[in-house]
């Protein structure tokens, strides 16, 4: 029997851990699908302990024996994971170490010929339940996993990459496995409710070009079963879970699906959980009427992929085929007459973006009269056509240094703003949009105990940044523009121009 250990990330995108730290659904799935009879594995999911990660992480380990850890990454978490992958071999230099999720899956090539190998001894690139089953049993059995789809690694000092997995068969795989969990399911919130993930489908078919899930899954489209997604969701209630969020890529892309969803849970009496999905203005401004079964199926929250108040911006990032912006006010009150509570999220920093269409941005948000809104960054992940078109454009300020590809961090320029400058508004228009926009308000009135706990939260860990946020950006101005000044001080002019990461 070997001990396995996988590890998720204690960073979150965005501003979401303020409002939720859900774990990660991933893991549980790779953790159920093993070969029980030889591996014995346990999840640290590390968000609801991001404040004192490391040491929990460290102590952890020290105190339990793992044969193999697996650490379970994004672009912007992949800085933490490689540290966290350091300590376990410092503490244990017989661990093997496997790196899986989107990170590894888009960025191999780099992590293969990278000194990164010195400490990650497998990278498994695309869907991770069968090669890692593959992998531990290789393992196991003390054999070199040469023949094991989707699996890369390093061998007396040859890169051998094994071919692609194939896509799944969704329905072959168990139930998500929530009892390995090392962090008590308790500990995972949604809006201040016990929450969890459950996954529908897999895959989108549609081609923007600043997404990385083809890399992952191809134009594919793929749907679990209606019986297997309830017992799923059953699965997480007998856990505790009072909130569920859908990680799907787009749950609303088979609206078909989405139907049988929704009544799915009323017949099964399970809409006295509160769900939150993502999902796109196209999905429901062509079935109206779903906007209303799934209020009555128990979805309380929907983010709502807006992006843009610019039919043109559409176009850039090739959305231009799926809606046109004269749609997304009446999906936003179709929600919202329902009861449905409406994350705008928008991606901005365009090419051709200054000032004045930045704000223009934010004011159409107060027009549209959204619950809540979040302004993305726009962020040149590795693997995307938006990557090669912002290089071939000279726009990347930040080629390699992917801890900052959180969509916060400006790693580009406009023709008109700079990487700091362009920042500096974007921050700016995250913060007014509490206050100027109604955000707080809205929150307060419909979930005051979870906002005075926010506020509680905020006020303890994050002092500065509270004075940061009432001050609308002002207050760590002087400071961030510091950092941002350092941290470019790292990194070299390349060619054409474009910032790159010292090596």
């Amino acid at each position: 029997m070997i001990n396995c250990l996988l590890v998720a990330s204690s960073r979150i995108t965005g501003y979401g851990a303020f409002l939720m730290t859900q774990p990660n659904g991933g893991l549980s799935s790779l953790a159920a699908n093993v070969n029980h009879e030889i591996c014995n594995v346990k999840i640290l999911d590390l968000v609801p302990v991001r404040f004192n990660a490391k040491e929990y992480y460290t102590s952890y380990i020290q105190k339990n024996h793992f044969d193999v850890i697996g650490f379970s990454s994004m672009v912007f978490q992949y800085a933490e994971m490689l540290e966290l992958a350091k300590i376990a071999k410092r503490l244990n230099p017989g661990v093997k170490t496997v790196l899986g999720g989107y990170h590894a899956t888009v960025a191999y090539d780099e992590i293969l010929h990278s000194s990164d190998m010195d400490y990650i001894d497998f990278v498994v690139r695309g869907e991770g339940e069968a090669a890692f089953r593959s992998l531990t049993e290789a393992i196991h059995n003390g054999n070199i996993p040469e023949d094991i789809p989707g699996v890369s690694f390093r061998k007396d000092g040859r890169i051998i990459e094994n071919p692609p997995g194939g896509l799944l068969n969704l329905d072959e795989l168990k139930l998500p496995d929530r009892n390995c969990r090392v962090i008590k399911n308790r500990k995972f919130r949604i809006f201040g409710y016990q929450g969890d993930v459950v996954e529908t489908s897999r895959g989108c078919t549609f081609t923007c070009n600043y997404c990385t899930i083809t890399k992952m899954y191809g134009r594919s489209y793929r749907k679990y079963s209606l019986e297997r997604v309830l017992d799923d969701i059953q699965d997480a209630k007998d856990h505790g879970a009072k909130a569920i969020f859908f990680t799907d890529d787009n749950i609303v892309l088979n609206k078909n699906h989405f139907e049988e969803l929704c009544n799915g849970i009323i017949e099964r009496g399970l809409n006295d959980i509160k769900f939150l999905t993502q999902a796109s203005v196209q999905g429901f401004s062509r079935n109206m009427y779903l906007t209303k079964l799934m209020r009555k199926a128990g979805f309380e929250w929907v983010f709502l992929g807006i992006e843009s108040d610019s039919d043109e911006s559409l176009k850039f990032f090739n959305k231009d085929n799926q809606f046109e912006t004269s749609e997304t006010a009446a999906v936003v009150k179709s929600l919202q007459e329902n009861g449905v509570f409406v994350f705008g999220g928008f991606i901005v920093g365009n090419p051709a973006d200054d000032k004045e269409t930045l704000w223009r941005t934010y004011e159409y948000t107060k027009r549209l009269g959204l619950d809540a809104v979040l302004f993305f960054t726009l962020t040149p992940y590795p693997g995307t056509e938006l990557r090669q078109e912002l290089i071939a454009g000279n726009y990347i300020t930040n080629l390699h240094d992917y801890s900052t590809y959180d969509c916060i961090n400006a790693n580009i320029r406009t023709d008109h703003l700079d990487s700091y400058e362009l920042y500096r508004v974007i921050d700016s228009m995250n913060h007014m949009t509490f206050t100027d926009g109604g955000v707080y308000k809205r929150i307060w009135k419909r979930y005051p105990l979870f906002f005075l706990k926010v506020v509680v939260m905020m006020l303890y860990h994050y002092p500065d940044w509270v004075f940061h946020h009432l001050t609308q950006g002002r207050f760590l101005e002087k400071k961030r523009r510091k950092e941002f000044a350092l941290r470019m001080q790292t990194l070299d002019v390349g060619g054409g121009g474009s910032v790159q990461q010292k090596v």
